[in-house]
């Protein structure tokens, strides 16, 4: 469950808002307008006083940059419980990811980096976990990998998904939000594209 009340923080004035049930939740905003502050702050790396944020167990890489380049990806895997690394090599046999993960990190490519980031975010458990961006570097073929296997996560998970490309958010989620001051759903995408260019 994600729950917020009172949050006034920066640009932010939203009283209140919630997601109750599993599912895929698109955010979009203006460049600028602070989504991965928000998401901090759902993830709690970011901690506001006098806001009522309940966001229990959420996932969120909010940096790609912060991987340690000199490790490998399965260094990362191996600290993982039981579970959690059976699901990430099953992620990454799904994503064909077995022949880099023995690579340093800093040898990858972007689209490496964001299949593992994928995978690792996708593997640990938790109740809600965000997806920033993460996927804009991977070419056609694992895009459609990525977004078959969402359709399998939001079963279990609350997923919050931000993307460049509005296509994507209308085609792939259940329910889509604007994040500005507050937050509004979306109904109407064409409107909230001329929002966005200025229209």
């Amino acid at each position: 469950m994600l729950k917020i009340e009172r949050l006034n923080f920066l640009e932010y004035h939203i009283k209140n808002f919630g997601i109750l049930d599993t599912g895929l939740y698109g955010f979009i905003g203006q460049n600028g307008a602070g989504k991965s502050t928000f998401f901090s702050i759902l993830n709690q790396e970011i901690l506001v006083e006098d806001a009522n944020v309940f966001a229990e167990n959420v996932m969120y890489l909010s940096n790609l940059n912060g991987f340690d380049k000199n490790l490998k990806g399965m260094d990362y895997f191996k600290i993982l419980s039981a579970d959690e690394y059976a699901k990430a090599q099953h992620l990454a046999e799904k994503f064909e990811a077995e022949s880099f993960l023995n690579k340093r990190i800093g040898k990858y490519s972007l689209g490496m980096l964001q299949q593992f980031a994928i995978i690792l975010s996708l593997a640990v458990n938790s109740e809600i976990v965000i997806l920033d961006e993460i996927h804009s570097g991977l070419d056609i073929k694992h895009q459609m990998i990525f977004c078959e296997q969402l359709e399998e996560e939001k079963l279990e998970k609350i997923v919050l998904l931000t993307s460049h490309y509005l296509e994507d958010i209308k085609k792939h989620c259940d329910k889509s939000f604007f994040l500005g001051e507050g937050i509004e759903p979306i109904v109407d995408f064409s409107s909230i594209e001329n929002r966005i260019l200025g229209g």
